[in-house]
């Protein structure tokens, strides 16, 4: 049986007003930033630091699945901001699985391991998944799907996918990106390209909700940051954010997660039924064109109170 949470959706009234929070001093001459993904997290924002703008900025509900899109690409990445899950059955005929009885449902780990993906190796296995497409913004379950990834090649993949319990199959050819490091695909009706991630050397940061996957089998709905896996490093440093300098940064210590930012900058308060950032946390963030910012938060409110817009505090340190 599948076992799910959503950690960023338990406090849906008393989350929305923010109480009398003690908000760090910015630093004098840094830059000071905030995005808004809004009071339900709806809005997945791609960021770059250099320009310290949004590049590019989608409703998460939209789509469903992504696909590697590099020449030799063939991972396909579920959407983890719903918390969607697959499973592989034993069935390599599309029309024979009607169930997901005995089935057993992973998801796509945090660290962005193309290797770590609940779909997989499926070139080897050659099998028909079930696919659980998670909840929308209103918590609501959207059902289950069956896909099965028949081929890929340089330009392009092959899919076929329908309905759960449905003997109507749709076939579906989903062309590669030149430009960006996936393609989108909704799998609503007969299917549809979405034109969501940017040209993949233009941004740095995404900020979205997404899936963190606790204890190996107990996934939660987190809200945070993932950075650009084509280029993209963080890490995360002991030294004050005021005190840090370009000299301090050491290229060595760089984790190739993507998650290194990731949602724990922030804690939920049960008892005051609010947010609170801790502003004592510093990240170096080498961007996609390999210049070094320090980066840290400092609130997580707009300035009406409402939850869901990380403000941060970003300057770039130079030789």
């Amino acid at each position: 049986m599948r076992k799910w949470m959503f950690l960023a959706l338990l406090p849906l009234v008393s989350a929305c007003f923010k109480k009398e929070l003690p908000v760090q001093k910015p630093v004098s001459d840094a830059t000071t930033s905030q995005v808004e993904m809004g009071g339900n997290y709806a809005n997945q924002i791609y960021y770059d630091l250099e320009t310290n703008t949004i590049i590019r900025q989608n409703n998460r509900e939209v789509w469903d699945l992504a696909f590697e899109a590099g020449e030799t690409g063939f991972h396909v990445l579920l959407n983890e901001s719903r918390l969607m899950a697959a499973a592989v059955s034993s069935e390599t005929d599309i029309t024979a699985l009607t169930s997901d009885a005995g089935l057993t449902y992973t998801w796509d780990y945090q660290t962005g391991n193309l290797d770590s993906t609940a779909i997989g190796d499926w070139q080897s296995l050659g099998k028909v998944y079930a696919i659980d497409l998670g909840a929308n913004l209103s918590g609501t379950n959207m059902g289950k799907k069956k896909l099965k990834i028949v081929s890929v090649n340089n330009t392009e993949y092959q899919i076929q996918f329908g309905d759960l319990a449905s003997s109507s199959i749709q076939t579906y050819t989903v062309p590669k990106s030149a430009t960006a490091g996936f393609t989108y695909v909704s799998l609503t009706g007969s299917g549809s390209l979405l034109d969501i991630e940017p040209n993949k050397e233009t941004w740095d940061l995404l900020f979205t909700s997404y899936c963190h996957v606790f204890d190996a089998h107990t996934p939660y709905s987190v809200v945070g940051v993932l950075s650009n896996r084509y280029g993209v490093k963080v890490q995360e440093v002991s030294i004050p954010f005021a005190d840090l300098k370009y000299s301090d940064i050491q290229d060595a210590n760089f984790p190739t997660r993507i998650n290194v930012i990731g949602y724990d900058w922030k804690t939920y308060d049960f008892d005051n039924g609010n947010y609170t950032v801790n502003s004592n946390r510093t990240f170096v963030v080498k961007t996609v064109n390999g210049r070094y910012f320090k980066m840290r938060f400092i609130d997580f409110y707009d300035d009406g109170g409402i939850k869901g817009a990380p403000k941060f505090e970003l300057q770039e340190l130079i030789p």
